[in-house]
């Protein structure tokens, strides 16, 4: 789409004018705060010398360490806080082991001694005075040392100690080997910054990172000579860099059928040391491999012309992805120095790591870059990480504390480079890869960048989202992607299309010179920003990053050059309108936020709609209220998009999307329809699955249809509340149909994001066909049944739960039940002991042959008077036909068929246990079970017993058909039913009615 941007200031009225007058007190007393904060602020000051020696046999580090600790601040301090991350490797109770177990359900992995590391033999000592030092309780990534004298504002003091680090292999975080590469970071004792807030002494954690005090480093590495190494800062050993050289000749071009690596060699009985100098860092990492290939660049910086060597190392491996990675560097390094101001160092290096542990990671001068999918990601996440060397390595803000003034500042600068790097670069190529299955789907023309914005979606209209500005710690998994890396990158790009390229770059290049090299935190950003600009951005620094206040803008009329625009969200900020013919821009016009709702003056023109935002560079919520027409009978209309199959919906158009279906029952003999739907991807306030079959054995009609309304109040004890309406006719005995119509609500209620469970509470009021009497061929009746109940869910990958109490009550029956699903997880997620448990009772007696009561086993298709499930053949008798074994497994839960001649309880407890196999077999489709059953009844024989029990195993496809095979029961069950062969039975849960999720059911 081609633009013609014009900007319109809605008042008519100059900023110069405006700031002259009003704003000229406030201007005075922004100058007069900033000069006070700079009075007020200090710095630390930490300058290392680091030797250490590479034991690439047995994947250790030997080092010694003396640091320069000059306590710049105003305060005498008596100990430091000292960081030794390796140990967040050592055992299962440290920060970094719990938090991969909720997480990404990664439980006991350090039980393995190859996952596991640490650091060891320290020895602080002052002047080789020894120091005293301890671990923190529970916390032995961090210890606290005690200094001989107390150290006084000016005062500098040099502690030093040998160190020993057990590299752990490469599987869990960012230290790590596989094989022979290595990739070392957090890895020596390191201080904790201290600040005008005191000491900030943090474990280490994969979700969460850093925060360091910057100073100078002259590193020695020792090691096989053999190796290639990648570091921060740059290399002093003019041997090395003569060999560096001569690689970088010979990488010519990458072969990836390469006859001998280096690493297949014996390995180097020679060592080398390489040295390593830096200035204004906080931090020093380094990558080993023989096996690196070496690419190298020069640029001239755009500011000062000063020349900075970029250099990318790579294996053999994605060689043809590594190709143009140094030109990937050189790209997003002249555009980030042109948009926010030079490059701070003199060199650059890329490299590419073999841990598995995430798509990239920044240290000062220097990114590391793991798997990638195709080029376009490689280059993205280069320049992601590229990034961070204006925000968290010039920026060094405190990341555990305010992750968004780096991750949304450096995505909101990566996703501009990639747009206007990659214009045309469209969604398909990096997430289908097939151009006609992307036609078919209706997604050719949708640019990458938009998935970020769907990503963001499925949260927001979940009512799931936390604000920007919280700590790492704080934000739950989900959204610290989804809220840090989409929404505060939209929210930074927003606040640039408000303010104008031209303003808001030179914003950020003033936040930047003035905070280089410094610890800037939210205030002095907002405060950069806002003197520069001159606006009052209230509604972006305390309501977008602040709250999750939402933004939606509604256009209610158009009349005689004017507008009227409703704000239907809580957000109030600026919104851009166009005027548009066709896919033309006649103008756009910024227009500053507002409550309620407001007449707007529209420019004259040969425009034939206007449209909020059409280049959705706004964080909208709903866009379907986005446009309207300057004639017509439905000006506001969305037009209809209408989809074979499947796509990911059009924001801005009515989806309807739509299958051909076939089906087959025993009383609907074959039958052939078509599924309608309006998507299911991205949650929407309405809707809706239709599927209505023709059925060719009775010439019926049959099918299912189902819709959901969903609201999501702000800040409310309900987070959403969603009400459905569904009904289902299928064919029944006699040439007859069952039908079922049941309308509900369910009222999900708000929770703390950072505990994994989720509550909600729900009605349901049935119409279903009488089944007894289709049982018995007779026309049947209409029963009315009521249905209340509570659901509390733990969303967690380790251990989790489900439990669920309801009362149902009808005209002849009222009962109520408890059901608790729990996994007792064996070494992470996916397996582990399952325990089921239920209770149910009649509230009033009901005859033992009544279908109301409880079942002691799963109901075949015959007995569920709800008609739950999709079964081929619902009203045959067991076990007379394949389809007869079915069931569903619910209350008692046996599977030997013994309603029928136990009859129904009045009330039952029953205990399921199914395990996962032990993990040398585990992917054997197998699963053990045993059920035990006490219920209000013996059977016909009087002297039985009350407690059942059967134990045996289930195959299958799991969540698909699973058979379940009792081969042990007990003697009152033997005695009710046949043959072993009758006691198979199975689950068939490839429902296309419950299958094909909405949203609204499928995401919490």
């Amino acid at each position: 789409m081609k633009q013609k941007y014009r900007a319109i200031c809605e008042s008519g009225i100059s900023w110069n004018t405006f700031r002259i007058g009003s704003l000229s007190l406030l201007l005075l007393s922004v100058i007069y705060c900033g000069k006070a904060t700079a009075q007020n602020y200090f710095q630390q000051e930490v300058n290392f010398e680091i030797k250490v020696t590479l034991d690439d046999q047995n994947h250790l580090l030997r080092g010694n360490e003396v640091f320069e600790y000059i306590n710049h601040s105003p305060d005498t301090l008596h100990f430091l806080y000292v960081h030794l991350w390796p140990n967040a490797y050592s055992n299962n109770e440290t920060a970094l082991a719990k938090q991969l177990v909720q997480l990404y359900g990664k439980e006991k992995l350090f039980n393995d001694p190859l996952l596991a590391g640490s650091i060891d033999s320290l020895d602080f000592r002052d002047n080789s005075q020894k120091l005293h030092w301890h671990f923190l309780k529970d916390q032995e990534d961090i210890c606290q040392v005690h200094l001989n004298e107390p150290l006084k504002p000016g005062d500098t003091t040099y502690i030093s100690t040998p160190f020993r680090v057990q590299v752990p292999q490469g599987e869990i975080s960012r230290l790590g080997s596989s094989g022979k590469s290595f990739q070392i970071s957090q890895w020596y004792p390191k201080p904790a910054v201290y600040d005008k807030d005191g000491w900030h002494p943090m474990s280490y954690l994969d979700q969460g990172e850093f925060y360091s005090e910057f100073g100078t480093y002259d590193v020695s590495i020792t090691l096989p000579e053999n190796y290639t190494v990648a570091a921060t800062g740059e290399l002093k050993t003019s041997h090395e860099l003569q060999r560096l050289d001569r690689i970088a000749n010979d990488t010519i071009q990458f072969d990836t059928l390469a006859e001998e690596k280096v690493s297949d060699l014996p390995g180097s009985v020679k060592f080398k040391t390489l040295r390593y100098t830096s200035q204004n860092m906080h931090d020093f990492a380094w990558f080993a491999d023989p096996d690196f290939h070496l690419t190298t660049q020069t640029i001239l910086l755009p500011e000062s012309d000063r020349k900075v060597t970029i250099y990318a190392l790579s294996t053999d491996h994605q060689a043809e992805l590594w190709e143009n990675a140094s030109s990937y560097a050189s790209d997003a390094l002249l555009a980030f120095s042109k948009w926010i101001g030079d490059y701070p160092y003199s060199s650059f290096t890329v490299v590419q790591s073999k841990l598995k542990s995430g798509l990239g990671m920044e240290y000062p001068s220097l990114a590391v870059i793991g798997e990638a999918n195709d080029a376009y990601s490689l280059d993205e996440v280069i320049t992601h990480e590229i990034c961070h060397n204006w925000f968290y390595s010039s920026l060094a803000s405190n990341e555990r504390l305010y992750p968004y003034l780096d991750e949304s500042l450096t995505s909101a600068y990566t996703a501009r480079h990639m747009l206007e790097k990659y214009p045309d670069s469209k969604l398909w190529e990096i997430y289908i890869k097939n151009e006609t299955l992307a036609k078919f789907l209706n997604l050719d023309q949708q640019h990458v960048l938009q998935a970020e914005e769907y990503y963001w979606l499925s949260q927001a209209r979940n009512n799931l989202e936390q604000p920007i500005n919280l700590a790492a710690t704080e934000l739950n998994a989900i959204n610290y992607s989804l809220i840090l890396y989409y929404k505060g990158a939209r929210g930074i790009n927003y606040l640039r299309a408000y303010l104008g390229d031209s303003l808001f770059d030179s914003a950020m290049n003033e936040y930047y010179n003035r905070w280089k090299f410094k610890h800037p935190q939210p205030a002095d950003f907002r405060l950069a920003i806002e003197s520069h600009t001159g606006k009052d951005l209230d509604w972006f620094f305390e309501d977008f990053l602040g709250t999750t206040k939402r933004l939606d803008y509604k256009l209610e009329r158009l009349q005689d050059q004017k507008l009227l625009i409703k704000n239907k969200g809580e957000l109030v900020s600026p919104l851009v309108i166009a005027g548009m013919k066709d896919d033309s821009v006649y103008f756009e016009k910024w227009i500053d936020g507002f409550d309620g709702q407001r007449w707007i003056q529209l420019p004259a023109g040969n425009y034939t709609e206007v449209k909020i935002d059409p280049n959705h560079v706004m964080p909208e919520i709903f866009r379907k209220n986005n446009n309207i027409r300057d004639h017509g009978v439905f000006r506001k209309a969305d037009p209809i998009q209408p989809q074979l199959y499947f796509s990911i919906e059009d924001q801005e158009k009515n989806n309807l999307m739509f299958f051909p279906s076939f089906s087959w029952t025993r009383e609907n003999g074959v039958m052939a329809g078509m599924a309608l739907h309006n998507g299911f991807v991205i949650p929407k306030p309405l809707e809706y699955f239709i599927m209505p079959f023709y059925g060719f054995k009775h010439s019926k009609l049959a099918g299912y249809a189902r819709m959901f309304y969903t609201v999501t109040p702000f800040q409310k004890l309900v987070r959403k509340a969603t009400f459905s309406l569904e009904g289902t006719q299928f064919g029944a005995p006699g040439n007859q149909n069952y039908q079922t119509l049941k309308t509900g609500v369910e009222l999900f209620f708000r929770s703390s994001q950072q505990k994994p469970f989720v509550q909600s509470i729900y009605g349901n009021y049935i119409l279903a066909s009488d089944l007894s009497q289709l049982n018995r061929e007779e026309k049947p009746e209409q029963n009315s049944f009521v249905q209340v109940g509570y659901h509390l869910k733990k969303r967690s990958r380790i251990n989790p739960f489900i439990l669920h109490s309801a009362v149902e009550y009808a005209q002849v029956y009222q009962k109520i039940t408890a059901e608790l699903n729990y996994r007792l997880s064996y070494y992470g997620e996916g397996r582990g002991l399952d325990f089921r448990l239920y209770s149910g009772a009649m509230l009033n007696e009901v005859s033992a042959a009544s279908l109301y009561g409880l079942a002691p086993a799963g109901r075949s298709g015959r007995e569920l008077y709800l008609y739950q499930g999709f079964y081929p053949d619902r009203f045959s008798a067991f076990p007379s036909t394949f389809w007869s074994r079915q069931m569903t497994l619910n209350e008692g839960g046996l599977v030997s068929p013994v309603n029928k001649s136990l009859g129904y309880s009045d009330w039952l407890f029953s205990l399921t246990l199914t395990s996962s196999l032990p993990r040398k077999i585990e992917k054997l489709p197998i699963k053990p079970f045993l059920t035990v059953l006490l219920n209000d009844t013996g059977g016909e024989h009087h002297d039985n017993p009350n407690v059942f029990f059967e134990a045996g195993v289930k195959t299958g496809f799991w969540n698909l058909i699973e058979f379940y095979i009792p081969l042990f029961i007990s003697n009152n069950i033997k005695s009710e039913i046949g043959p072993f062969k009758d006691r198979i039975r199975l689950v068939f849960t490839l429902d296309s009615f419950t299958q094909i999720n909405l949203n609204q059911r499928s995401v919490f």
